[in-house]
């Protein structure tokens, strides 16, 4: 399918039930495909085809006919750069868009759909969890798609609680996607599938953004030969950076106890973070989520400071077939060539893969808490 990309390839399993590769004569209409992965978004993909009418009978489509293109498939998108595999995603077909011809072209269809987040955001339910910490809620819950071939990796925060039954009992009240990632956002961690190693097997992910870890391979600019990317661009929103501080009711002392976020425990990818900078931060006043001790409040407040931290963000378009490799969402990759200020590592938080015959440009979004580097080279 990118027989001109060297080395590269793409293929294409789908089907109601098991997954099979699709018919030649339908993979011979494919056109293109765009898969758009994130770190803490639901990820999807769209997969466009031509429309050719059959031969023997003129108001026939094989390809609208075709049961794995239609929605509830299950879709598995793989590609091969060099000698070694990569699950791009593996999906639910959510819609079918079909596009009559207009002119000398042929008509089109267009089959969306999102990651098996999908068959997880299908039924609301009401689900008490007493004296359970919200590790070990995500993990209990992710058990139930063990079917789907999703493997639970749930890395509990740090500061949270097991809440006493007698105080309080969280409580599910719609989808466990919608759950998971309400029960990540208010601990400053991300709920995420991560497709592979093997097709039909998932990653779940609930815990920390990754910000370790051996980094890819650098993001080159301006360094002639060597340059792999185009369309780069650096914004440094400084101003949104926030400190969080108030008061707190402790829940076993009745007292009114002082809450202060502090420096960002997780790693720093930057020489100079943004909260360093006391003219332009904000301060911001903590805001509760219910009864709790003091030490759950410090956690959460840090909580809320750390969210807003990732003011530095890079976006660009990578040439795959210069970079030679597909960029890892949720995880760290190198940047050389722009400067002192934006060279060095960075977080990646989301890769759109578009794909057509013989082209592979990878849309990516970077971001870090500040600028300058603190490594002293980047793997080129």
């Amino acid at each position: 399918m990118l027989d001109d990309l060297l080395g590269a390839g793409f293929s294409v399993m789908a089907g109601q039930g098991v997954p099979r590769p699709l018919p030649l004569p339908i993979m011979e209409q494919f056109v293109s495909a765009e898969i758009a992965i994130s770190d803490s978004e639901r990820s999807g993909f769209e997969l466009v085809f031509s429309a050719v009418r059959s031969p023997a009978l003129a108001g026939v489509f094989p390809v609208m006919v075709e049961p794995a293109l239609k929605a509830g498939a299950r879709v598995v998108l793989t590609s091969v750069i060099g000698i070694r595999p990569e699950v791009l995603m593996d999906g639910i077909v959510e819609t079918a868009e079909f596009k009559p011809s207009e002119g000398d072209g042929p008509a089109m269809l267009h089959v969306r759909g999102k990651d098996l987040t999908f068959a997880m955001d299908r039924e609301e339910r009401e689900v008490a969890h007493p004296a359970q910490g919200p590790g070990e809620i995500a993990a209990l819950v992710l058990l139930g798609y063990a079917r789907l071939g999703v493997v639970p990796l749930v890395i509990p925060p740090s500061a949270a609680e097991r809440p006493n039954p007698i105080d309080r009992v969280p409580m599910q009240r719609g989808t466990d996607y919608a759950y998971l990632s309400e029960l990540a956002e208010a601990h400053d961690s991300i709920f995420t599938l991560i497709p592979g190693p093997a097709p039909l097997t998932s990653v779940a992910y609930w815990g920390p953004k990754p910000r370790i870890g051996v980094p890819q391979r650098a993001i080159t600019t301006d360094m002639g030969p060597e340059n792999n990317v185009s369309g780069l661009s650096f914004e440094n929103a400084a101003s949104e950076a926030a400190n969080v501080a108030g008061q707190v009711q402790d829940r076993q002392s009745g007292q009114s106890v002082p809450v202060q976020s502090v420096a960002p425990q997780r790693p720093p990818l930057a020489q100079v973070p943004a909260l360093a900078n006391a003219g332009v931060i904000r301060r911001n006043l903590f805001r509760a989520s219910g009864a709790q001790s003091a030490a759950q409040a410090v956690g959460e407040a840090q909580s809320q400071s750390d969210a807003t931290t990732d003011v530095v963000t890079v976006k660009g378009d990578l040439d795959t077939g210069r970079y030679g490799a597909v960029l890892q969402t949720r995880g760290l990759v190198g940047m050389r060539g722009a400067g002192l200020d934006h060279d060095g590592l960075y977080y990646v938080q989301s890769v759109v893969h578009k794909i057509s015959r013989g082209a592979w440009l990878q849309s990516f979004t970077l971001n870090r808490e500040g600028t300058g580097t603190n490594v002293p080279v980047v793997l080129p």
